[in-house]
Parts: C-alpha cells; structure tokens; sequence
C-alpha cells in the first residue's frame, strides 16, 4: 500500500491516520498522533482569540509537566514553549511537533508497517499475499531453548513457565533474570530500541567497576550513549543529558544515575508492558506451559 512510502504519505490519507492512531493506541503513545493533529489544526485558526485559547488547550493537555497526555520532549523545547505560552502564535508549537513528527517517523512508523494492524489492512486490500509471508513478531528461538540445557554464547539458561511468568511481575523481576535480559532484548531490537536496554546494562556493569577504570569506562558508555549524535543515542531529556556530560568528566559511580532512571521508567511505562502483551512473550509462555503439562 502507498502508506508504506512514508509518514506523510500515511499521515494525508484519512483512513491511514486512522489506522496508525489504532496501532499507536494499542501502544499506550496515541498521544503523539493526537498532539500532532492537534497542531495541524492549530495552525489553520485564524481568529486571535481561539489561538490563546487553543494554544493554552494543547500546552495544558500535552506540553506542561505532568500533563494527562504529556508528550516525550527535550527540556529546551518545553521550556521554550512554556515561556512563550502566555503569548502564542501560528508557529509557536512547531518544534515540539517537529520532533514528535520524528519520533513516529523514526521509531513507531516502522513497527506499524510490521504490524498486525498494517498487515491486516494489506490482506484486506491485496487478497494475493499468502500466509506464508505473514509472520509473527518472535525472538530468535536459537537464543533460548525450552526445556532443555541451551548455550547463548557464554551461558547456559533451563526455562520453566514459572520463571517466565514471574516475568510479568514487574520489570525489575525480569531484569534480575539473565535470560529475561536476553528475551527483552531481542524484543527492544525488533522495535528497533535495544539501545535503552544495552545503557541500562552497561551502567549496571559501570557501578560494578574498580576505581582505576572508571575514567574509561565512563568515557566509552557516554561516547556510545549520551552524547548528541552517539551511535546508540538514547532518549533523555536536555537537563539529563547535560547533567551526565559535566558528571561524566569527572566521573564518580553514580554519574549515570539520572540518565539510567530516566531510561529505566521509559523501559518500564512503554516498551515493557508491550513486551508482556507481544507475540514472543506468550508464545513462549504458552510452549512452556504445555510441555510443562506433558
């Protein structure tokens, strides 16, 4: 379908942002097609007096600390918009919906047209696509065997459906579980945000470290992750990141506190959850449970 193109291809077809604010809902992020919706009709207004009172609608839903609908942006930008609010203009939401626009672009966009919602839409209007090229989202089975001794590079792990439930506690008990580690991983690299988990590891690792390596290891885990334009960016806020660069200087073990907490609360109010509901995890729950049965 021609939704495939790109954002702005599916974002100008009135079905196609129907189908895409679906597939964010069943995501818990509708929140950044809504906002950016309500930007492109923002800036159609033309009286002065709806403008104030527009902007002050959009500030108070999704941009303001602690809004019910708030909406992942840097520090400068909130700030920005936040001391310009109180006199706003046709333009005056433009960067924020710039980088939520970039945000869908880059990381939602392409989970949907892996989705099932997308690909169910595709059935519909393409009755030639065989099963076949159907496939469910799963991590690689090589990685974690059930029931049976499996080596993933350098260990070992034996799985039952009780560990993997325990899983579902909460995100902190499947941290503590080094094939639970494993199996979230896979699932954060098919949605393309393994970095979050590979900086909350390394940090972990950073606080295990002796005094004499901390200046490097700090260096190597700020090049790699915090830094503007890292290889592995992750998405924290202007304070945070500027914070942890004049920290990682000179570096103690609890420079990257902030960053990692900050990272840790995204993991465990957006990717998290998803993993929980996702193809990978019950599928596998649903193997080990029935060989546990036999």
């Amino acid at each position: 379908m021609a939704w495939s193109e790109s954002v702005d291809t599916l974002l100008a077809n009135k079905d196609g942002l129907a189908a895409f604010r679906t597939f964010l809902k069943s995501e818990f992020s509708e929140e950044n097609i809504d906002f950016w919706m309500a930007c492109e009709d923002f800036k159609k207004t033309k009286s002065s007096a709806k403008i104030a009172s527009k902007a002050q609608k959009i500030y108070s839903e999704f941009i303001q600390a602690d809004a019910p609908r708030e909406i992942n942006i840097d520090f400068t930008t909130r700030d920005h918009i936040s001391q310009n609010i109180s006199e706003p203009t046709l333009k005056c939401f433009d960067d924020a919906q710039r980088l939520i626009y970039s945000l869908m672009a880059k990381d939602s966009f392409p989970r949907f047209l892996r989705s099932e919602v997308y690909k169910e839409l595709e059935r519909e209007v393409d009755e030639a696509v065989t099963p076949d090229s159907i496939r469910p989202l799963y991590w690689s089975c090589s990685r974690i065997e059930v029931d049976e001794a499996s080596t993933s590079e350098d260990y070992e792990v034996r799985l039952s459906a009780e560990d993997v439930m325990q899983w579902s506690q909460s995100l902190e008990k499947l941290l503590a579980s080094q094939s639970g580690q494993v199996a979230f991983r896979e699932f954060l690299k098919s949605e393309f945000s393994e970095e979050n988990i590979e900086f909350w590891l390394a940090c972990e690792d950073y606080k295990k470290t002796k005094s004499d390596h901390l200046q490097d290891k700090a260096e190597k885990i700020y090049e790699e992750f915090v830094q503007i334009d890292a290889a592995k960016q992750i998405n924290i806020d202007y304070h945070t990141r500027k914070a942890t660069a004049k920290k990682a200087q000179d570096p103690t073990f609890t420079s990257f506190d902030e960053a990692q907490k900050t990272v840790y609360v995204l993991m465990e109010r957006d990717s998290y959850p998803r993993f929980l509901k996702s193809e990978a995890y019950l599928n596998l729950l649903n193997k080990l449970q029935v060989n546990g049965v036999k």
